[in-house]
């Protein structure tokens, strides 16, 4: 339970950070969207993640997943964290298998996103 509220302290961190910034520079607004972007197609691939097999009917399962944009300008998961496993090995073979590209701008940028598994 405590990781989870200091995760969501990170996250909070994390916007409060971003919002903050886009009232900066020109410059960074543009890195912010493309941000924005970046984490909507993260969103997009991991939620094809197939949980079928793993996952008994109601469980729950949180898990965030941080991303680094590598030299080549690919978005390269660097950390999963949470308590499964199994839905954690699921993820980040999902997102090895996924080829998302981003500007030169963005290398280096670190990218955090939660996520909730929940088998009906």
């Amino acid at each position: 339970m405590k990781t989870i509220k200091i995760v969501f302290f990170a996250l909070a961190c994390l916007v409060l950070t971003t919002n903050f910034a886009m009232a900066v520079k020109p410059e960074k607004q543009k890195i912010n969207k493309e941000k924005i972007e970046l984490l909507k197609k993260i969103k997009r691939s991991v939620s094809k993640t197939n949980i079928a097999g793993f996952m008994q009917k109601g469980k729950t399962e949180q898990i965030v997943l941080r991303c680094t944009v590598n030299e080549n300008n690919r978005v390269v998961v660097s950390k999963v964290i949470g308590f499964d496993d199994e839905l954690k090995k699921a993820v980040r073979k999902n997102m090895n298998g996924r080829l998302i590209k981003a500007s030169s701008d963005m290398v280096g940028q670190e990218l955090a996103l939660q996520f909730t598994f929940k088998m009906k």
